[in-house]
């Protein structure tokens, strides 16, 4: 197995995958979709809302909001010593008192106050309600660390996908330098190399259309994936860096494999 990094940042990674088959390369998505923590609001107490939006979207709408997480501080409920109960490492208390004093007001994430500064939403700036004079929200929320099969609101990433690396093959003897692979291209992913050849200069782009095979008259060009490697692209919503993701998958796919192994050699479910 081999991993190359394409471009990285804490919004969102791009790599290529290669050496595992279609399998695992599935198996680490499902991971980072599902079964990578981050925190999300679980629960809320409304004290007093008198805001046109009515209490269980009120509560929806603050469990969607993402949270930036550090994981090395915080536990899961079920592992934490406090039993699920809520303390400082496995619970983060949010509070917010809005009222439209002056007349309407947008109330907004950053009106969130946290107990945790570590611990706020990734923007400021997503509206949760509009209060119309004299309105008012009041509520406390318990954000925890969940996984995304649990609920949407616990995962992780905005987009994770991959596809196939796409593998071109340039039959010399019969290509004819005629460049009509090239203008058929919807991407512009081919290029002409120094022999005058076609070939393919943006690999990320190439979507295995195979409109340059269509065009090319004398059947010089094969276009096909290639089901050993894979270029990945994940995008975090916030709550955690795109490649710390992407790592905490890895680790979580390793136990797996190291659990199901350690069953089998002790004859477990037979």
């Amino acid at each position: 197995m081999h991993v190359e990094v394409v471009s990285a940042s804490d919004a969102s990674v791009r790599f290529v995958l290669s050496g595992v088959n279609v399998a695992f390369a599935n198996a680490l998505r499902r991971i980072m979709i599902a079964e990578v923590p981050c925190m999300a609001i679980e629960e809320v107490v409304i004290l007093n809302n008198t805001s046109p939006i009515f209490d269980e979207i009120l509560a929806n709408r603050l469990s969607l909001i993402p949270l930036k997480t550090d994981l090395e501080r915080f536990n899961l409920p079920e592992e934490c010593d406090c039993g699920g109960v809520g303390c400082p490492k496995c619970q983060v208390t949010f509070v917010l008192d809005v009222e439209a004093k002056e007349g309407p007001k947008v109330v907004y994430s950053g009106d969130l106050v946290s107990s945790d500064p570590e611990v706020v939403p990734v923007s400021d700036k997503i509206p949760i309600a509009k209060l119309a004079s004299n309105q008012r929200i009041l509520l406390e929320a318990y954000a925890r660390l969940g996984i995304g099969k649990r609920g949407a609101k616990w995962q992780p990433v905005s987009a994770c996908a991959y596809k196939y690396m796409p593998r071109i093959e340039v039959n010399r003897d019969k290509c004819i330098k005629c460049g009509d692979c090239i203008d058929a291209c919807p991407k512009g992913v081919l290029g002409i190399d120094e022999d005058g050849y076609p070939y393919l200069k943006d690999f990320l782009n190439c979507s295995l259309c195979k409109a340059c095979v269509e065009a090319c008259e004398v059947e010089a060009i094969k276009l096909n994936p290639d089901d050993t490697s894979f270029i990945f692209y994940v995008e975090s919503t916030g709550a955690l860096p795109a490649p710390k993701i992407v790592e905490v998958a890895a680790e979580v796919l390793a136990k797996k494999c190291s659990d199901l192994v350690e069953k089998l050699s002790k004859g477990e479910g037979s």
